[in-house]
């Protein structure tokens, strides 16, 4: 696929969110064969972080130097926006097609261990949530389905990479606009 642009704008973040993608991928896929649900893990040991910090950061500067030139905030923002976009939209299209496929376990597999969690953790969760937040849970868990998967991860992916392309957008900026 060949894209009809030159700019460098787009294009330096869609060759880097491609590449965090797979690597999101990857992030994925290796905990979960070695016997851990990626999706249920805690959100400090949680890949998206650490990626999208570094495919944001990479893309900034790679834009940088390719233009050789400061970078404005929005420059910034534009190239975060594309990165974690691009990251998360395909991950999540990943979750979706690996979670639909019954031979994987994926789906079956995340259903039992949040189940397991929500049950040896009743009296946390019931006083965090609520009793009544707490059975609900617990009684829809069984009908999650590959899009919920899907479209959970990805909810959950925005806001990581709209503070990481916040953070990293300021820091790269041009000091004098003048």
């Amino acid at each position: 696929m060949k894209l009809k642009t030159e700019n460098p704008l787009l294009l330096v973040p869609f060759r880097f969110g491609l590449i965090g993608a797979l690597m999101n991928i990857l992030a994925l896929l290796v905990p979960y064969y070695l016997g851990r649900h990626p999706l249920l893990l805690n959100i400090v040991l949680d890949a998206r972080l650490p990626l999208y910090a570094l495919f944001i950061f990479i893309s900034i500067k790679a834009y940088k130097e390719q233009c050789g030139q400061g970078l404005h905030f929005w420059q910034g923002m534009t190239i975060g926006l594309v990165v974690y976009l691009l990251m998360g939209t395909l991950t999540s299209l990943f979750v979706l097609v690996f979670s639909a496929i019954p031979a994987t376990g994926f789906l079956q597999q995340y259903i039992h261990l949040a189940m397991q969690q929500l049950m040896a953790n009743k009296e946390i969760f019931i006083e965090n949530i609520g009793e009544k937040t707490y059975y609900d849970t617990l009684a829809h868990l069984p009908a999650t389905s590959a899009l919920d998967l899907s479209v959970d991860y990805l909810l959950k992916s925005m806001p990581i990479g709209l503070f990481l392309t916040l953070i990293e957008a300021i820091l790269f900026r041009k000091r004098n606009l003048t």
